[in-house]
C-alpha cells in the first residue's frame, strides 16, 4: 500500500513537471526575422559585410543579390543530394549486420558520388564568384582580392598542421585539415 502511494506521488510529480515544462516552451515568443539577423551579426562580428567593404552602389547591391539568389537556386539541389548521400552512408555505417568489408564495398560508390557532387557545388560557387566579380569596378576587384586573400590566410591560420581548433571541428576529422597535413 505504501509503495503504491509513493509511486503514485512520484509519477504525479513527474507528470506535472513535464506539463509545466511543455507550457513554458510553448509560451516563448518568436523573434521576428529582422531581430534574428541583428543577433546573428552581433554573434559573428568577424563576418565581413561585402556591401560596405567594397562600397557597392545600390545597382550593384541589387545585382549581387540577384546573383546570390541565382547561385542559391542552382546549389540547393546539389546540397540536398549530398545530404541524402551522407544519410545513406550513415545508415550503412550503423548497420550492425554488415561486415567491415561489406560496409566498405557499399560505401565506396556513395563516397565517389559525394566527391562528384562536392566538385559540382564548388564549380557553381566559382561561377557565382565570377559573375559577382564581373559587376565590380577595378578598384572593387582589387579590394575583393584582398578580402579573399585575408580569408585564405585566416583559414591557414585556423588549420595549421595539427593545430586546428577542435571546438570548430565537431565532426570526426576535417577533410580540409587532412589535406593540409599531407
Amino acid at each position: 500500500m505504501k509503495k503504491s502511494l509513493i509511486y503514485a506521488v512520484i509519477s504525479g510529480l513527474l507528470l506535472s513537471s513535464t506539463m509545466a515544462f511543455a507550457e513554458t516552451t510553448q509560451q516563448l515568443p518568436q523573434q521576428p526575422k529582422q531581430e534574428c539577423k541583428k543577433v546573428m551579426k552581433k554573434q559573428r562580428p568577424h563576418k565581413i559585410n561585402l556591401d560596405e567593404r567594397l562600397k557597392l552602389t545600390e545597382e550593384q547591391k541589387k545585382q549581387a543579390h540577384d546573383i546570390r539568389m541565382d547561385g542559391h537556386k542552382k546549389i540547393k539541389p546539389v546540397m540536398e543530394k549530398i545530404k541524402a548521400k551522407k544519410m545513406e552512408a550513415k545508415a550503412i555505417n550503423e548497420d550492425a549486420n554488415l561486415s567491415a568489408e561489406a560496409k566498405a564495398q557499399k560505401l565506396a560508390p556513395i563516397k565517389a558520388d559525394i566527391r562528384k557532387l562536392k566538385q559540382e557545388a564548388r564549380k557553381i560557387r566559382q561561377e557565382n564568384t565570377k559573375e559577382f566579380e564581373a559587376i565590380l569596378t577595378p578598384e572593387q576587384k582589387a579590394e575583393f582580392e584582398k578580402i579573399k586573400q585575408e580569408g585564405r590566410e585566416k583559414f591557414k591560420k585556423q588549420h595549421q598542421k595539427g593545430k586546428y581548433n577542435k571546438q570548430k571541428h565537431n565532426n570526426k576529422g576535417c577533410s580540409n585539415c587532412k589535406k593540409l597535413q599531407k
